[in-house]
Formats: C-alpha cells, sequence, structure tokens
C-alpha cells in the first residue's frame, strides 16, 4: 500500500529534492495534507476548511506559480464557475487519505468546491476519486470502469451542497444534471482525453509502475508514509491540533534568523532581500515576497 501511494505521488508530483523550489503544484499538495484532520467519530480524514483558509491566506506570500481559480479566491473568497486546470493536484491527498467511498467523496468534493463549482469540476472529482480509491484498494483495473459508473448515478449534487452548507445556484445544478447525463451515455467514462489531461489517471491506465525504493529521503517520501499513516488511522487527532491565538503577522516572523509558525513549522532564513525572503523548513525552501 505504501509503494502505490509512493509511486502515484511521484508521478503526478514534481519532487524538491535539493535546493529546488517546488513548484505550484507540489505546494497545493501540502498544504492540502497538512490540512487533513482524522475525524474524531468516523473513519477517515476530514478536509478541514477552517485551516485550509488560514493556509492559503499564507500562501498568497510565498505560492510559486499561478492558478487563475486561486487568483479568483484570493480576490472573491469564493469558488469560482470556471473549471479548475489544477484540480488533481489538490483533492489526491484527500483520496489517499480515506479509504472509505462516502467519506472520501465527500471530503474530496468539498476540498474541490473550495475553489470551483464548475460542473466538469464536479464530475472529474468524482471520477478521479473512484480510481484512485480501487487503484490503493489493488482493484482489477477492468473492473473500474463498472463501479465508477454506479458511483456517478448514485451521487447527488444536491444532497453534497445542502450537508455541506455549499451554494451552487439552481442553474449549475441543472449544467451537472445535463454533463453527468451526457457523460453516462459515452461508451467509456475514462476516455483517452480524460487520461491524458489528468497525470492520476494516466500513470493508473497507462504508465503503471510498481516500484517499492525511494532511496532518499525526500518530502514526497515523507508525505507519502504520512497518509499512508493517515489512511490506517494510526495518528491521534490531538497531535495535529495548532493554536492560532494571538500569531503575530507573518512578516513579523521574518524579521528574525529562524522563527517556529503554526503552519510553516520550524523555519530558517536563508536568504533576505529587498522584496522576498528565502527561508527552509522541513518541506523545504520557500520563497517569501515581501
Amino acid at each position: 500500500m505504501l509503494s502505490r501511494i509512493q509511486n502515484l505521488l511521484k508521478y503526478c508530483y514534481e519532487d524538491n529534492a535539493g535546493d529546488k523550489l517546488p513548484d505550484i503544484g507540489l505546494q497545493l499538495f501540502l498544504i492540502a495534507a497538512k490540512s487533513l484532520m482524522p475525524y474524531e467519530d468516523n473513519i477517515g480524514c476530514m478536509y478541514d476548511v477552517t485551516r485550509y483558509e488560514k493556509e492559503i491566506e499564507l500562501f498568497k506570500y510565498y505560492k510559486n506559480g499561478h492558478d487563475d481559480i486561486l487568483e479568483y479566491y484570493f480576490n472573491n473568497k469564493k469558488p469560482s464557475e470556471k473549471e479548475d486546470m489544477l484540480l488533481e493536484f489538490k483533492i489526491i491527498p484527500v483520496i489517499t487519505a480515506n479509504t472509505e467511498w462516502d467519506n472520501l467523496l465527500n471530503e474530496a468534493l468539498k476540498a474541490a468546491s473550495f475553489y470551483s463549482v464548475n460542473k466538469n469540476t464536479i464530475l472529474n472529482t468524482i471520477l478521479i476519486s473512484s480510481v484512485i480509491n480501487e487503484y490503493l484498494d489493488n482493484k482489477d483495473i477492468d473492473s473500474t470502469e463498472e463501479i465508477t459508473k454506479e458511483r456517478l448515478i448514485n451521487f447527488s449534487l444536491k444532497n453534497f451542497s445542502n450537508n455541506n452548507d455549499i451554494c451552487i445556484n439552481k442553474i449549475n445544478l441543472i449544467e451537472f444534471e445535463k454533463e453527468r447525463i451526457k457523460m453516462l451515455s459515452k461508451h467509456e467514462l475514462i476516455t483517452d482525453d480524460l487520461k491524458k489531461k489528468f497525470k492520476s489517471l494516466n500513470y493508473i491506465y497507462n504508465e503503471r509502475k510498481e516500484n517499492s525504493e525511494m532511496i532518499n529521503e525526500t518530502v514526497l517520501s515523507s508525505f507519502s508514509s504520512y497518509l499512508f499513516k493517515l489512511r490506517k488511522g494510526i495518528i491521534n487527532p490531538e497531535k495535529l491540533k495548532i493554536s492560532q491565538n494571538d500569531v503575530p503577522e507573518f512578516k513579523e516572523f521574518l524579521k528574525r534568523s529562524s522563527f517556529s509558525h503554526p503552519l510553516l513549522g520550524r523555519c530558517t532564513v536563508i536568504k533576505r532581500g529587498e522584496k522576498e525572503v528565502l527561508i527552509r523548513n522541513k518541506s523545504g525552501l520557500i520563497k517569501v515576497s515581501i
């Protein structure tokens, strides 16, 4: 199981070994993984929206790349109606940390709809979640199509939005239903176009390799182990809770040569300039704009 998680993450994300700054895909993975909280009375991990909102507000200072949907959130503090082109980078940690389908899908959709309520974003979340879930459970790939179709048929976007207090207007609900019917009428759900569009699907269907070795300790190997432990339910939720009381502005932290931040952990300032500060924590380098 651990090797399956490692292999999937290695294919989908560009690791930041050495002195390389992580790209936006890996950064989005990290903040999603850090925002997972084991249920106290259920199986799996919840997508902690409150924690994620704090991570995103901090992320404005150090994001390494551009994402239209992310910029829309920064400017409007609500999800966009456009399709999220970086969807899978944001939801893979949530899928990986869960085993029970209903919980998994609910939390993955919470992560997806934080940014976008576009019909394709919602539908693709269901498809990606189902395929990765079957892959991690070591199920026969030939049965994944039928299982995914059944899950898509049984899904109710209206129930999801009501249960999670997510605002999806009537027009978007209708557009979603039209697209779902169109998708179900096709000969296959997981098309070649989807496999080309999403790295996770391409890996599982076309490039899948079983390799249990990760020679060097990297960010992805470390977080593979972390997600594996979350998936197995062997991390105490109390250990993951953080205090956000009386936290100074981030720029105040940057005045020090080293500091411990509630979200970034222990950090050391490597280089300081007029417009940016280079710091390092256990996840690697972070270039902060000031």
